[in-house]
Parts: C-alpha cells; structure tokens; sequence
C-alpha cells in the first residue's frame, strides 16, 4: 500500500503549560513594589538621556567610525535604575514610532 508509514511512533502527549490568574496577580505585585521603592527620579533622567540618545542621527566621521548614537549604554542605565522593559520600550517607541505594515491589495 502507498502512503502507509510502517516505522510510525507512539508517543504520549505533550504536557500543556497553564498558568492561572495568581500569577499575574504576583507580577503586578511585584511590579507595584519595584515602582514604590526606586527612584523616579532617576528613572525620568535615565529615560529621558536615552530618548535624547536614540534621537541622535548616526554619521560616519571621517576615520570611518559610527558616531556616539549608540543606545545601548543608555538603556543599560535605564535597567540599573531599575526601569521596567516596557518603560524602556515606549520612550524608544515615542522616537522611532511603532513599525505599520502596509497592506498592498
């Protein structure tokens, strides 16, 4: 017979992850106390150097390096401020925009 499969494998089923609601309940906890105890301060002056560096327009000088418009130093501080991925991300956002794909009908 074609298209029967002589070496076919029984294999249980895979184990499905589910996570209830407690633990989003724990991270916004989490996430509240992280936002009490640092300081904002900081965070505000962390954001705000990193969203004046991202607005940097990168040139090549003359010995062929990329000028200083490099993020990364700045979100580092932003991190060690304790700045939350999502901060990090919409202070970018509100200098690069969100990407929109266009549709072609």
């Amino acid at each position: 017979m074609v298209g029967v499969n002589d070496f076919a494998v029984e294999e249980k089923q895979m184990d499905t992850l589910y996570i209830d609601e407690s633990v989003a309940r724990h991270q916004t906890e989490k996430l509240k106390a992280l936002r009490a105890r640092r300081n904002n301060d900081e965070i505000r002056r962390t954001l705000d150097a990193l969203k004046k560096a991202a607005g940097q327009e990168p040139v090549v000088r003359s010995d062929g390096r990329i000028s200083d418009a490099n993020t990364m130093p700045f979100i580092i501080d932003c991190v060690r401020a304790y700045a939350t991925v999502g901060e990090i991300c919409q202070a970018l956002r509100e200098i690069y925009g969100t990407y929109e794909e266009v549709s072609i009908t």
